[in-house]
């Protein structure tokens, strides 16, 4: 197997639906470790310009007398997401700002954004000064988004003179066409993109498919979340579209991929229909202009820096099949991605890049190691960031027969991103071992800590059924609880402690909503 830190081998993709807002919002979030001391200098370079993922901004609409109601970015909010359908006529809804923490219900808050911008505030930035922060209706086109990032670094001032940029998931997409397009971004410097899906990510079709879980309910069911989010330009263009990402590639789902409204219609899904789909004659083209612009090379005057995310439980490729006259997607798992982008659509050829083993796609600015190359490079310039921030290397794990094997990675999946109180919950614990040989049992433990209560062990059984059966190396184990009485949140942590070294921890945060 290639070692995911060594990029010789063939480059891989995935997408990345961001996710970030999402799974800030509705799933869980590893707990941030503390920050380290700032490497850079006492004051930035030059200005940044900072371009958040998918959901990662607020939106708002405006009332009659000028008030202002967020409709994406709080946990009211998500009763009202079928009203972000874009339909022909007019829409007032407007991006109000980047979502830097959640607060759920007010019992306690989920940090999206906030900690990286604390981290570069720590290195001198300053926000509306040499710090400035894009937030935009992610709904929309990639296009849309470049012109109006244009119009933003114009607005501000930032183009006058050199600037860099910084973006996350959808950002690097929105940042790189911007790039390409505006004969104002000749004065980009640095454009450093964490977790973008440049080829799209399957991802994108497990979304449209399941929704999100539990929290569909409280979205108008999965057959109007369905009908809003495939009103979304930016959902098409996050489709995956890279080598095997898709199967044997029928008819079918070559019509889908080439975004055909007779091939969703075929689909049979409740919530799909001819009315309510884009013209996906545009979306098709979009798409085509956007892969161009992604192979193409940027100006020479500007730097493309990756930062990826690998070692995660990532969907990796889907097979289209029809079960009672639905269609479905089998989706396959690999470890070579962050849990939303595979590496094959995340790494771009010949590009300075920076890995971690150690971080999702949400939480890929929140690593400390990646906030520690992002500032050395803003000071330094990537290549010499790459020389004095090491990758952090993966840990070992001890087997069932005593011998210590490296753990290439662990991911904890609870089966709903939100619960409901009383109800039972279930967690999932997937290892990917450099070997097959069965680990330890007793060098995993698990605690769960409800709503209002301290942590408290819970155990771990082994479930080779919640294994991928595509992948031989992964080994799974599950426990079950109940949810409790008290709204708040769920705490899952794991820790794998082979009794040397420093233990792998990974915890997972999930919000509990009173029935």
């Amino acid at each position: 197997m290639t070692n995911p830190m060594s990029f010789s081998g063939k480059m891989m993709r995935t997408v990345v639906f961001p996710f970030v807002a999402l799974l800030a919002l509705l799933s869980s979030i590893v707990a941030h470790a503390q920050q380290t001391a700032d490497t850079g200098p006492a004051g930035p370079q030059r200005p940044l310009v900072f371009v958040p993922g998918l959901l990662g901004s607020q939106l708002c609409r405006t009332g009659p007398d000028g008030e202002k109601t967020v409709v994406w970015g709080t946990v009211g909010a998500i009763g009202v997401f079928p009203s972000l359908a874009l339909t022909e006529g007019a829409d007032d809804v407007e991006p109000c700002g980047l979502i830097r923490e959640v607060s759920f219900l007010g019992l306690y808050t989920q940090d999206v954004y906030g900690p990286f911008i604390e981290r570069l505030e720590q290195a001198g930035y300053r926000e509306g000064e040499t710090l400035f922060i894009f937030d935009y209706d992610w709904r929309l086109s990639v296009f849309e988004n470049a012109k109006r990032l244009g119009d933003f670094v114009e607005a501000s001032g930032v183009g006058d003179g050199e600037f860099d940029i910084i973006a996350h998931s959808l950002g690097g997409l929105i940042s790189r066409t911007y790039a390409h397009n505006d004969a104002n971004a000749k004065n980009i410097k640095q454009l450093i993109s964490a977790g973008t899906p440049w080829r799209g990510s399957v991802k994108a079709l497990d979304l449209a498919e399941h929704g999100w879980g539990t929290a569909n309910l409280f979205m108008g069911g999965l057959e109007g979340f369905r009908r809003t989010i495939l009103t979304f330009p930016s959902m098409f263009e996050l489709m995956p579209d890279y080598e095997g990402c898709c199967g044997e590639t029928p008819s079918l789902v070559s019509r889908l991929l080439a975004n055909r409204a007779e091939a969703w219609i075929a689909l049979n899904w409740e919530g799909v229909n001819a009315e309510t789909l884009p013209d996906l004659a545009d979306v098709s083209d979009r798409q085509k202009e956007l892969r161009r612009i992604v192979d193409e090379p940027l100006p020479a005057d500007i730097q493309s820096v990756l930062v990826i995310g690998l070692d995660q439980r990532t969907p990796q490729q889907f097979l289209l099949e029809f079960i009672d006259g639905r269609g479905h997607f089998d989706i396959q798992t690999s470890w070579q991605g962050d849990g939303t982008v595979l590496r094959d659509s995340a790494v771009l050829e010949k590009r300075v890049t920076y890995p971690t083993s150690f971080s999702t796609h949400d939480e890929i600015l929140s690593d400390t190691s990646v906030q520690d190359f992002l500032i050395a490079a803003l000071a330094n310039g990537a290549k010499s960031a790459i020389e004095t921030v090491p990758v952090r290397q993966r840990t070992s794990i001890l087997t069932s027969i005593g011998d210590m094997v490296e753990l290439v990675g662990v991911a904890v999946v609870i089966d709903q991103p939100v619960y409901q109180t009383g109800r039972t919950a279930t967690a999932i614990v997937h290892l990917r071992l450099a070997n097959q040989v069965p680990a330890d049992r007793n060098v995993l433990q698990m605690t769960v800590a409800l709503p209002g209560e301290g942590p408290k062990p819970v155990t771990l059984v082994s479930d080779p059924q919640a294994s991928d059966p595509s992948n031989p190396f992964e080994q799974s184990f599950s426990a079950s609880f109940a949810t409790g009485q008290q709204a708040g949140e769920v705490a899952v942590t794991v820790t794998i402690d082979n009794g040397v070294g420093e233990p792998r921890i990974a915890t997972t945060v999930v919000p509990v909503l009173a029935q």
